[in-house]
């Protein structure tokens, strides 16, 4: 049975869709894994409102009912010294009914006169003549005022404050007495009842609901001061004043501001409770509607994204149907002209866009066939004419000619024998680009205190590796000034960066595409040679050899390769200083010296080698010395071609 061809827009619409419910599913499966984290994060919020609403109120009241009683306190205390110059001043003792009438008019409730012993001997209420106040704890207290020791204190008498058993608030004042004894007055302090009546907490707490069902409670001095009416009658164990215990309360209270599961007469709860104010303010929210909640979301997300789904399957089925059908058959007849039917021609009418695609596809099908039948001929006769030969041969001078003036360009960057001579007292140079041109280049740069000298090996050889080089002494002549010159880790982290930012742009400022990512740089030494013969230098992936004449100290490149962009600071870089000794000889080779294959055998020529011909000639000229490691390594490269540039620098400061 032949099976049923499938149509190019079910083959580009089907997986478009395939891809975009898979995208919905996954993004609802992640939105379903935060909707608790949501969810939490919204009644956190809600929770936190509410506290902070209830404690500012709580500062409130407990504001002014201390401004109250230290205006109460004030006005009692005064009273008080009136009376004691009042008593003080009379004749004789007052009888209780010349008290009564002293204090009627001054709002004072009782007024009563103890002597030294604390024995009361007169009082506005007759039934307290007698008393004694060291018969009780609450009394007592006044007590300290006939202390020989304390009697220095009389202008500063004592005041209690306590509840009576008809709810009413007094306020005790008592005041030492010149000739002894002490007075205790009692005032109405009933206006502190009253405010705590008008400024309610409980009432704020009666009034307000967190979300469906949850409710909020206050706690104050380890006992719950406030609570809903309609929450206490469920839970009879909430109710005012009564003790915070079990292990949830007790979290509550003692861990400070936060947010915890707790349970309540059997219930769960999610809480949020802070502390404040001499207060700890509680919103509990039900399991129920934290889990009502999470529903409520993940219903009103799935709803939307179905929504998503319709909405974009009908849109990409109506596009797709209207665009594919002509895409079809421009993408078939494409399809002939790429497999080589130069003939092949799109038919059909679109009168739109396509139209446009269409002929503008015919005609280069027509093109491509007249451009490749008039190639073949022309290619025929070049191969056949020494017309053609010769301009090869032309080009393949012109190219030689521009290479030896890139040769020349090179050479003119390297500094000149005069510079040299005066910077060091003895050197010497070997440098040979494997081609006319190379990656290796040298460069100094003189100082009124020193020299600085750069040695580089530059990614590859020939043209690639000459432009390299270019680029690099550009850079070193815009980075090393006096200011740095002896700070060589600077100069090589400014080298990294400013070649980075070349090498590895993505497109250049004038919209072109810039050099690629390459992986193109340098291995480098920086050096300052100081003119009291002290040497400073960092480097990355080369070699210096120090030799003393009695043995040979190689310091090895840093495995950093500059160029890439990766150094942060010159912090990464290290620093290397050897002392002046008129015994030390610096050397540098890149590795086209240490690497040639020879031998015999095409290992590579190597470090110790070169080690020990520096150290047997140390007593040499640096020129002698020089000579001798090039004999060396072209009697050991044999008839091997060389495969990298050359590149020795050796010099006596």
């Amino acid at each position: 049975m032949r099976s049923k061809k499938v149509s190019f827009k079910t083959k580009i619409l089907m997986p478009v869709l395939a891809i975009f419910i898979i995208s919905v599913l996954v993004v609802s499966f992640i939105n379903y894994r935060r909707l608790d984290s949501t969810v939490e994060t919204k009644t956190n919020a809600i929770l936190g409102i509410f506290t902070d609403s209830v404690l500012a109120e709580a500062g409130h009241l407990r504001a002014t009912l201390d401004v109250t009683k230290q205006m109460l306190s004030e006005k009692h205390l005064a009273i008080a010294k009136t009376i004691v110059v009042i008593l003080d001043s009379a004749p004789r003792d007052l009888t209780p009914k010349e008290l009564l009438r002293l204090v009627e008019p001054l709002d004072i409730i009782e007024l009563s006169v103890a002597n030294r012993k604390g024995i009361l001997t007169a009082s506005s209420v007759p039934k307290y003549i007698g008393f004694d106040y060291r018969s009780s704890e609450p009394t007592s207290v006044y007590m300290q005022l006939t202390d020989g020791t304390l009697s220095e204190l009389s202008e500063e008498p004592r005041a209690s404050v306590f509840k009576n058993d008809v709810g009413d608030i007094n306020h005790y004042v008592g005041h030492v007495r010149k000739n002894g004894g002490f007075i205790q007055l009692g005032f109405n302090a009933g206006v502190i009842g009253r405010l705590r009546e008008e400024i309610n907490i409980g009432k704020t707490i009666e009034d307000t609901r967190i979300g469906q069902n949850g409710f909020g409670l206050v706690l104050s001095d380890g006992h719950l001061t406030a609570c809903p009416s309609r929450v206490s009658e469920r839970f009879p164990e909430l109710s005012d004043a009564a003790d915070v215990s079990g292990e949830d309360w007790y979290r509550i209270v003692s861990s400070g501001d936060g947010f915890a599961w707790v349970s309540i007469g059997g219930q769960t709860y999610y809480a949020g409770y802070k502390n404040g104010n001499g207060y700890t303010v509680v919103g509990l929210v039900p399991k129920r509607d934290f889990h009502s909640e999470r529903n409520r979301l993940l219903l009103k997300s799935l709803s939307l994204l179905f929504i998503a789904v319709v909405v974009v399957s009908a849109v990409v089925y109506l596009v797709m149907g209207r665009l594919l059908q002509p895409v079809e058959h421009l993408v078939g007849g494409i399809g002939k002209i790429a497999e080589g039917d130069l003939d092949a021609r799109i038919e059909g009418s679109y009168n739109d866009e396509f139209d446009k695609i269409k002929d503008a596809v015919n005609i280069m099908a027509a093109n491509i066939k007249t451009y490749m039948e008039g190639k073949l001929r022309a290619e025929h006769q070049a191969h056949q004419s020494d017309i053609e030969r010769a301009r090869v041969e032309a080009a393949r001078d012109a190219v030689m000619s521009s290479i030896s003036y890139a040769s020349k360009i090179q050479k003119s960057l390297l500094p000149p024998d005069g510079v040299l001579e005066a910077a060091f007292s003895d050197y010497s140079v070997i440098w040979k680009p494997r081609d006319i041109v190379g990656g290796d280049i040298y460069w100094t740069k003189r100082f009124d205190t020193g020299t600085s000298l750069c040695v580089a090996d530059c990614t590859g050889h020939g043209t690639p590796g000459a432009l390299l080089t270019m680029l690099v002494v550009s850079a070193l002549q815009s980075i090393i000034w006096p200011s740095n010159r002896c700070d060589t880790a600077a100069i090589l982290w400014q080298l990294d960066q400013r070649l980075a930012a070349v090498l590895h742009a993505e497109g250049g400022t004038n919209g072109t595409q810039g050099i690629a990512d390459i992986a193109d740089g340098c291995d480098i030494v920086v050096l300052f040679i100081a003119k009291d013969g002290d040497v400073t230098f960092s480097s990355g992936h080369m070699n210096v050899f120090v030799c003393d004449g009695r043995d040979v100290r190689r310091f090895r490149g840093q495995h950093i390769f500059i160029g890439e962009g990766r150094l942060k600071s010159k912090d990464e870089v290290e620093t290397h200083t050897i002392p002046a000794s008129p015994d030390n000889k610096f050397y540098i080779a890149s590795d086209g010296l240490y690497d040639q294959p020879g031998g015999g055998q095409g290992k590579a020529f190597g470090v110790k080698g070169f080690e020990r011909i520096l150290l047997e000639s140390h007593n040499e000229k640096q020129a002698v010395i020089a000579c001798r490691v090039w004999e060396a390594f072209e009697e050991y490269r044999g008839a091997e071609p060389r495969v990298d540039d050359i590149e020795l620098i050796a010099f006596q400061p």
